[in-house]
C-alpha cells in the first residue's frame, strides 16, 4: 500500500514504528495491510502509540525545532553568524516569509495526530485496562499536537483578532484525499480540552515507569497551561485547579511516588538542592538527568540513530558549548538578570565565550544540554533527553492564573516562595512582568518564552546582542503567527493563509 505524506493528510511508514524504548523494540509490520485492520491486538495499539512518539521526537518536532523556535522568537536567544542552518538563521534573525519559509513542525505534529487518531477510533478490541490507558495516552498526544500547532500557527485566543484562523481538525481515520480547512481557534481549544479531560477521567495510570510516555499527570499539567492560554471565563480558576493537582502529586517535595520538584527538597541544604538542580540539566551521567522525578514528559534521545535526531540534529547540538557547533547564545541582558546566588545561574556561563563575529557584549552559552551522555559509566553516542513538561511549571502556571484573577497577594506569596527556593531575590509586588520574568529564568532554553509572550499579547526587545534586521517586535506582530507552508497552500485548495502573511 503506497501512501503519500502530506502533513495534514498524514501517512504511516515503517519508520514510524521503530523503537524509542525497550518496549518499542517489538515491531509488527502494521504498514503492510489496510489501516482499518491495523489494530487487532493490544501490541498493535502500543506500536501505533510508539509511532506517535517517534514522530514527535524528530528534529523538526520536540527533538529540536519546536523548543528551539520557542526561544529564538523571543528576547532570550540570538543566533551566531557562523551558523549554517538556513531555517534557524532565518528564525533567529526574525526574517522569514510565507513564500520561502517552510517550518517542518506542523508536519511532525500532524503525523503524530493521525497515528493517535487510529488508536482513539479503534473499536475492535475489548476495553481492557491496557486499552483504556492506551486510548487515554493517544488523546493526550493528540491534544499536545493540536496545542502546539494552534499556538504556533494561529492567533492567541485572547487577542480578539482573526479567531477564524485556527488549524485543521482531523479526528477521523486516515484519508489520503482529505483537504481540511482551518477550524476556528475556539474549536481547536475545545477539542484539546475534551481530549485532555477524557484522558484524565478514564486513565488509571498516573505515573509511567518511563517518563518518555505521556501520563495523567502530563495531561493535568498541559491542561493547566491550556486553560491559562485560552483565558475564557472560569479558565484561570481551572488552571489553578489542575496546577494544584500536579503539585499535590509531589506531596511535601520529598516525593510521593515518582514525582517531586528538583532543587526544592526541604530535607536538603540549599547547596545540596543547587547541586541536584544543576545536575538535572547538565550532568553527563544519564542516571542523574533521565527519567527523574522533576520530569513529567521528555523525549528519549538515547536509542538507535534511526529513531531520534542524530547528535548533530538534536537540540543540544545548537545550545551546548561544543566548539564549532555552538549556534545559539543567550543575551548578555538575560544573563545579568540573575543574582549570583540563583541556582539557575549555574547553568549559564559567559567565561571564554568567543565573539564569533557578533560583537560586544559577548553572548552566553548554557550548560543546560549535554551533547554526549554516559550510560553506566560508558560513553554513548547520544545526547541528553529533551525535557518538554516539568513539575515546576505547575507553580508558575498557578501564580500567573492567580494574578489574572486579581488575587495578587496570593500570587506574590507563591512567586516569592518559588524564587527564594531557587536562590533568587524576593519581589515586592506580583506584577505580570515579574511573574513572566521568573518563568523566563526557570525555562530558558526549554522553548517556553515565545508562548509566554504570545499568551499575554506582549512583544519583546533584544536590548543587547541584536544582530538581526528586527530588534523589537510588537505584541500584535505577524511574527507571532507562523505562516502556513507554501506547499500546503498548493496542495490544499481549502487552506487559507493567515491574513498578515498574504
Amino acid at each position: 500500500m503506497k501512501l503519500f505524506k502530506y502533513f495534514i493528510a498524514a501517512t504511516i511508514s515503517a519508520a514510524l514504528f521503530s523503537s524509542c524504548s525497550e518496549e518499542r523494540l517489538i515491531e509488527d509490520p502494521v504498514d503492510q495491510f489496510p489501516i482499518e485492520q491495523a489494530i487487532t491486538k493490544e501490541s498493535d495499539m502500543r506500536n501505533l502509540l510508539n509511532g506517535v512518539y517517534d514522530q514527535y521526537s524528530s528534529s523538526r518536532g520536540f527533538g529540536a525545532d519546536i523548543l528551539a523556535f520557542g526561544d529564538l522568537i523571543s528576547d532570550n536567544v540570538f543566533i551566531t553568524s557562523t551558523n549554517t542552518d538556513v531555517a534557524f538563521r532565518n528564525t533567529g534573525f526574525l526574517n522569514w516569509s510565507a513564500d520561502i519559509s517552510d517550518f517542518g513542525m506542523l508536519d511532525e505534529l500532524y503525523d503524530g495526530i493521525i497515528l493517535a487518531n487510529l488508536v482513539i477510533n479503534s473499536n475492535k478490541l475489548e476495553e481492557t485496562p491496557n486499552v483504556i490507558n492506551y486510548k487515554g495516552e493517544a488523546r493526550i498526544a493528540r491534544a499536545l499536537g493540536y496545542f502546539y500547532a494552534v499556538s504556533f500557527y494561529s492567533p492567541n485566543p485572547t487577542s480578539g483578532v482573526n479567531q477564524e484562523y485556527g488549524v485543521p481538525l482531523n479526528l477521523g481515520v486516515y484519508n489520503p484525499q482529505i483537504k481540511l480547512p482551518r477550524a476556528t481557534v475556539s474549536e481547536v481549544y475545545d477539542q484539546i480540552i475534551t481530549d485532555l479531560t477524557t484522558a484524565i477521567n478514564t486513565m488509571t495510570i498516573d505515573i509511567p515507569q518511563d517518563k518518555g510516555y505521556l501520563s495523567k499527570t502530563a495531561a493535568k499539567l498541559l491542561l493547566s497551561r491550556v486553560y491559562l492560554t485560552r483565558g475564557q471565563a472560569g479558565d484561570y480558576q481551572k488552571a489553578i485547579q489542575y496546577a494544584d493537582e500536579v503539585i499535590d502529586v509531589a506531596g511535601d517535595n520529598r516525593g510521593q511516588g515518582s514525582f517531586r520538584f528538583v532543587g526544592m527538597d526541604p530535607d536538603k541544604t540549599f547547596n545540596e538542592n543547587k547541586e541536584d538542580y544543576v545536575n538535572y540539566f547538565s550532568a553527563a551521567d544519564k542516571a542523574l538527568t533521565a527519567n527523574r522525578p522533576e520530569t513529567v514528559w521528555e523525549i528519549n534521545m538515547d536509542q538507535t540513530a534511526s529513531e531520534n535526531p542524530g547528535v548533530n540534529e538534536a537540540l543540544s547540538s545548537f545550545y551546548a558549548n561544543n566548539g564549532s557547533k555552538r549556534r545559539f547564545l543567550f543575551t548578555s541582558n538575560f544573563y545579568s538578570s540573575f543574582v549570583t546566588n540563583d541556582m539557575r545561574r549555574g547553568l549559564l556561563n559567559n567565561v571564554g565565550t568567543p565573539n564569533e563575529g557578533v560583537g560586544v557584549p559577548r553572548g552566553v552559552w548554557t550548560r543546560k544540554y549535554v551533547v554526549a551522555v554516559t550510560v553506566n559509566g560508558t560513553s554513548a553516542p547520544h545526547t541528553q533527553n529533551v525535557k518538554v513538561l516539568r513539575m515546576s511549571e505547575a507553580y508558575l502556571n498557578k501564580m500567573e492564573a492567580l494574578f489574572k484573577l486579581g488575587r495578587t497577594p496570593e500570587a506574590l506569596t507563591e512567586l516569592n516562595a518559588f524564587t527564594t527556593k531557587r536562590g533568587g531575590t524576593a519581589y515586592t509586588s506580583a506584577t505580570l512582568n515579574n511573574i513572566l520574568n521568573e518563568r523566563r529564568k526557570e525555562f530558558f532554553g526549554e522553548g517556553q518564552r515565545f508562548f509566554d509572550l504570545k499568551r499575554n499579547n506582549l512583544g519583546f526587545t533584544r536590548s543587547t546582542n541584536c544582530y538581526s534586521i528586527v530588534c523589537s517586535v510588537e505584541g500584535n506582530s505577524r511574527l507571532f503567527i507562523i505562516p502556513m507552508p507554501l506547499r500546503e497552500m498548493n496542495v490544499n485548495p481549502n487552506m487559507t493563509q493567515y491574513p498578515d502573511w498574504r
